[in-house]
């Protein structure tokens, strides 16, 4: 009996290791689903039809995803797509970017560079974002298997 007493941690080793234990969980507690993206608060299309200054000499020059499009969602993730094929923006809690370029009537996205860090309450659900269809001025976003993820409005 008294090897055992020996082998167990003293009361302030016991502390210091339930202290780290909890620092380590507690982060890691914050990456939790969050909330389900929601499509943008207004559908309505602009009437206006811009001009389309894309990388691509596609003949699909009724939409303009170039500008940035924004979402009220918490951390307030947003894309900025270029008229160069560059696109940089947040997923409400990393920053992320990638290059886009027209795909018939849909924007294709090429897989996000992120950032890695852990935020409470936010969603990143615009990292996953591998394609998006423009309705003007609401882009619905869409992962890898065509499901929509959520939906952004463009800045005026």
């Amino acid at each position: 009996m008294d090897t055992l007493m020996q082998l167990r941690p003293s009361g302030r080793l016991r502390f210091a290791l339930g202290a780290v234990a909890l620092a380590t969980a507690l982060p890691l507690a914050a990456c939790g689903p969050g909330t389900e993206p929601t499509e943008p608060s207004s559908s309505s299309a602009s009437g206006t039809s811009a001009e389309t200054s894309t990388p691509s000499d596609s003949a699909s020059a009724t939409i303009d995803p170039v500008g940035k499009w924004t979402s009220p969602e918490a951390g307030n993730p947003f894309l900025e797509l270029t008229d160069d094929g560059n696109v940089t923006g947040s997923d409400g809690c990393n920053r992320i970017s990638t290059t886009w370029k027209l795909d018939g009537t849909s924007v294709a996205f090429e897989p996000f560079a992120s950032t890695q860090k852990a935020c409470a309450g936010v969603d990143s659900w615009l990292a996953k974002a591998a394609s998006a269809t423009i309705d003007g001025d609401v882009m619905t976003v869409k992962d890898g298997q065509g499901s929509v993820i959520g939906g952004l409005e463009k800045e005026k």
